[in-house]
């Protein structure tokens, strides 16, 4: 923190992440409060636990009186859907009481992470070796499987609540030919939904759990009630890429922030323009601390994007995503324009932030 870092943040449903306790994060968080920080946190689960998962991020924040964001907030699972109500509900009464807690999400019903996430906690212990280790011994699959069938598996268990039909892999390096399918067309020749189970674990020991999918589990009313809450603010929950990195990556990689201003702002009005904006500008910058950032304002550095609201939108799917935007014309970062009528300038003033 005293290097200049923002905060602290947890992804719980990941290892080492998931064997952490709420006491313990308590009492790692604890050190924010002297230096300002922010306690960001992908929550323990998104789906069956979902409402529990919340309370758990606001009692960490409340008992230390530090902020909290929840990242990429979302209801996964049909049998979930709405619980985002409930949830952001919770939040405005922690509001109430005096905790700085607000999420952020990203304008698409699927989600994207690693396939090996789609094990229980207990299996992916130790690392990438020992996990197919545990694919490779006939007793620690029949326990893998009968922790996910059974609903019993600790953590998101996306297989149960979601289903392999929805599940879709976007990179896979090992086994390029399976990008862009879905798990049911991959193992079509299972017979049986044991059989489904052993192909998966099969094919994870062949691609050395080196693969990652996007799941499509949320509903559009729930994304829409999220944006339209006031403490929540737009992120793309990405990583930085292009078309020479093949595969078929997450859109929210090119079209996050078009896409709202195009599809959320003016074709189905869920939020005003100067909203939008203000959750992917001084909002985001306000909650972290960055300073001089975020607003049009004498003396801030100058990052602009101009774009043409009539036009803007996103181009990016899930089985061509890359594809930039269309709508902006010229870019600024610290100042220094790095695009001009739409293309790169080859200028590269960006440098590292911190809190200082």
């Amino acid at each position: 923190m005293e290097e200049g870092a923002f905060g602290i943040s947890t992804g719980l449903i990941y290892p080492p992440g998931n064997f952490t306790g709420t006491e313990e994060l308590i009492e790692l968080t604890s050190v924010l409060k002297k230096y300002m920080g922010v306690y960001a946190s992908h929550l323990r689960n998104e789906s069956y636990q979902l409402i529990e998962s919340v309370d758990e991020a606001i009692r960490i924040g409340e008992t230390n009186s530090i902020p909290v964001e929840i990242s990429h907030h979302k209801a996964i699972g049909r049998a979930n859907w709405g619980k985002v109500n409930a949830t952001l509900r919770i939040m405005q009464e922690a509001r109430e009481r005096g905790v700085e807690v607000s999420c952020d999400v990203y304008p698409y019903i699927a989600a994207s992470t690693t396939v090996s996430s789609l094990l229980p906690g207990w299996a992916l212990e130790g690392g990438i070796q020992k996990m197919l280790g545990r694919l490779s011994d006939t007793g620690s699959r029949k326990k893998i499987k009968e922790d996910i069938l059974s609903g019993e598996m600790v953590g998101e268990n996306c297989i149960k609540s979601i289903g392999w039909e929805n599940l879709y892999i976007t990179d896979c390096s090992r086994d390029k030919p399976q990008e862009g399918k879905n798990f049911r067309e991959i193992f079509s020749s299972a017979a049986n939904g044991d059989e489904i189970f052993d192909k998966f674990f099969d094919w994870l020991l062949s691609i050395e759990g080196e693969a990652k999918m996007a799941m499509f589990g949320m509903c559009e009313e729930d994304l829409k009630t999220i944006l339209r809450c006031p403490f929540s603010s737009v992120i793309s929950d990405s990583w930085v890429t292009g078309p020479s990195a093949g595969g078929k990556p997450h859109p929210r990689a090119y079209g996050t922030f078009p896409r709202v201003l195009g599809k959320y702002v003016r074709e189905e009005k869920v939020l005003s323009l100067e909203e939008a904006i203000r959750k992917m500008t001084s909002m985001p910058a306000g909650k972290i601390g960055l300073r001089k950032r975020g607003l049009l304002a004498e003396g801030f550095y100058a990052d602009l994007v101009i774009f043409d609201p009539d036009n803007i939108s996103d181009r990016a799917t899930y089985q061509s995503p890359h594809q930039y935007p269309q709508g902006i014309s010229h870019v600024f970062v610290n100042g220094t324009m790095v695009v001009k009528e739409g293309e790169l300038t080859g200028k590269r003033p960006g440098k590292v932030l911190s809190r200082s």
